[in-house]
């Protein structure tokens, strides 16, 4: 009994999706053929046969209303240049370009980092320490421009300044021989001792 109204249940749900089916097609669809007669002797029931999935018409996404934005941010490709200016032992051209990046309108983030990375290398730290202003506010994740400003600062002798921003940076760095000095000399640098 069970078995048949399994078979009942297949057989209404074809005869239904077929319906369903009819309806969005124009041309007439064969007659559906009957399901086969369940045999007595199994002892498995048969297995269902899946329904056809009606598939619902899309519906339009609204088009994004587009706000009028600024022009991309420019990331200069001299960059490039004035590293290899600099790798040359050419550092009075390249803290040039470096300068030329920093004076252009829509300076990107990015390329205003690289600059003041690259000036704080070429020990233009006056240079450097006007480009981290630029910069603004450090993100987290850029501890380490956070110490090339701090080393910046501490040689134009902005001691105190220094010790701040070594302070924001060292625990998020690696402390290397080099860290490890110009921490030390920044942190005596402030202190009455060091002063004598």
């Amino acid at each position: 009994m069970r078995r048949n109204a399994a078979v009942a249940g297949v057989v209404l749900g074809v005869m239904l999706s077929a319906c369903a089916h009819h309806k969005t097609i124009t041309d007439a669809a064969p007659p559906p053929e009957p399901a086969p007669a369940p045999a007595t002797t199994s002892a498995e029931p048969p297995a269902l046969e899946p329904l056809p999935a009606t598939i619902p018409a899309p519906v339009p996404t609204p088009a994004p209303t587009v706000a009028p934005s600024s022009p991309p941010p420019v990331i200069d490709p001299t960059l490039d240049q004035a590293a290899s200016l600099a790798a040359n032992g050419q550092p009075d051209q390249a803290r040039r370009v470096y300068l030329a990046l920093l004076n252009q309108a829509n300076v990107s983030r990015q390329t205003i980092a690289e600059a003041a990375r690259g000036l704080y290398r070429l020990g233009a730290f006056a240079d450097a320490v006007e480009a981290f202003r630029n910069l603004g506010i450090f993100n987290r994740g850029e501890e380490d421009l956070r110490y090339y400003n701090a080393v910046s600062l501490f040689e134009i002798g902005h001691y105190e300044d220094a010790k701040k921003e070594l302070a924001c940076a060292l625990p998020y760095i690696q402390v290397t021989s080099d860290v490890a000095r110009y921490r030390d000399k920044i942190q005596k640098m402030g202190s009455p001792q060091a002063m004598k």
